[in-house]
């Protein structure tokens, strides 16, 4: 991801793992501790890492994990906060500062969900705002959470400088850009267009938005725990008790 740069960023950190279902519990463990910490809000937590780099899958074995220690858990899509189409292709279809710049309608994801299960809000969230098939904004009734609850929101992008302070613990999941780039060919094909297509809006869209992402907002440096996941049956967990400063 941020290469030489972000190693060193994590060269100390407190605990490696190598066992899918280790990781998975062990950073399960470690969301529910924080929890107990909150008072009367909930936990948010980011799951970030670039396109096909397996955050949402993650993101669905935290959640389904922490239920499972009986602890209140959802997840929030991030795709539920988009701008529309005219905007998210107002530089065209293809462009990289368009996907990083335009994608996301992050003012309505911090008022509508963030703030509201943070400090001094009423745990009340509301758990998307814009129907991407559809191109429209959408009306949900909002959800309350009990206080200690659990929050999981992945999505690329949410250690930018603007929302990533409105996370209570925040998990990078790195995979290389080859990597991601299979996975996510093989996953999107069909969606985009053929191989060919999906190829090239990887590479100079997805990919390319994702190293201004890096270079720009260096969210390694920010992250409390990264999950190298370029084997996805043999994932490494990194922590560290606080971010880097700035």
């Amino acid at each position: 991801m941020g290469g030489q740069a972000s190693r060193r960023a994590w060269a100390d950190d407190d605990i490696m793992n190598t066992a899918r279902g280790a990781v998975v519990e062990e950073l399960a463990r470690i969301l529910v501790s924080r929890a107990q910490e909150v008072g009367e809000q909930v936990l948010r937590v980011a799951v970030t890492g670039i396109t096909a780099s397996g955050k949402s899958t993650l993101t669905v074995e935290l959640t389904q994990q922490i239920q499972g220690l009986r602890v209140p858990c959802v997840r929030v899509p991030v795709d539920g906060f988009h701008h529309p189409r005219a905007l998210r292709y107002q530089r065209g279809r293809e462009s990289a500062e368009g996907y990083y710049r335009d994608a996301y309608n992050y003012e309505l994801l911090v008022a509508r969900a963030l703030l509201p299960l943070g400090p001094g809000g009423n745990c009340s969230y509301v758990s998307q705002a814009f129907d991407l098939a559809r191109d429209a904004p959408i009306e949900v009734a909002p959800t309350t959470l009990a206080a200690g609850s659990i929050a999981l929101f992945d999505a690329s992008f949410l250690l930018r400088p603007e929302i990533r302070d409105h996370f209570d613990y925040r998990v990078l999941v790195h995979t290389s850009f080859e990597t991601a780039e299979v996975r996510g060919v093989r996953r999107d094909t069909e969606a985009l267009g053929g191989v060919a297509a999906a190829q090239r809006l990887y590479r100079q869209r997805y990919h390319a938005a994702q190293r201004i992402y890096l270079r720009e907002a260096e969210p390694w440096q920010y992250a409390e725990a990264m999950v190298i996941n370029e084997d996805v049956e043999k994932p490494v967990l990194f922590t560290r008790a606080a971010p880097a400063p700035a």
